[in-house]
C-alpha cells in the first residue's frame, strides 16, 4: 500500500476584517510551506503587509505574547498571525496554484 504524498500548498481564501474593509479586497493566494512561496492574485495586496511586520521583527497575539516575525513565509505560526491582523483566513491544502476563473467572484 502506498501513501499518498502531503500536498506542499495551501489556498488560502482571505476575507477582509470589518475595519479593514475600505482599504483590502477579497482575494486568493497560494502558500508552500516548504519553499516559502506565495502565488495568485493577491501576491500584490498580501506581500506589503508580510513586509511590514518583517521590518518590524515581531507581532503581538491576543494574549499579548510577542512572536519574532523573521521568516514568516516559512512558519505558519508567524504567517498566520500576519494574515490574521487583517483577514478572515479560509485555508485549504490543494496540490499546485491554480488559475483563478475569470468569470465567478471569488468563493
Amino acid at each position: 500500500m502506498s501513501e499518498k504524498a502531503p500536498l506542499q500548498w495551501i489556498r488560502m481564501a482571505l476575507t477582509p476584517l470589518p475595519h479593514m474593509e475600505e482599504t483590502l479586497s477579497p482575494t486568493v493566494i497560494f502558500w508552500n510551506h516548504e519553499t516559502g512561496e506565495l502565488a495568485g492574485e493577491g501576491v500584490e495586496q498580501v506581500q506589503p503587509l508580510i513586509d511590514e511586520y518583517v521590518k518590524a521583527g515581531s507581532i503581538t497575539n491576543r494574549s499579548g505574547e510577542t512572536i519574532p516575525v523573521t521568516l514568516p513565509l516559512t512558519d505558519n505560526t508567524a504567517l498566520g498571525l500576519v494574515l490574521s491582523q487583517h483577514y478572515w483566513v479560509s485555508p485549504q491544502p490543494v496540490d499546485a496554484p491554480e488559475e483563478p476563473p475569470h468569470d465567478t467572484p471569488l468563493q
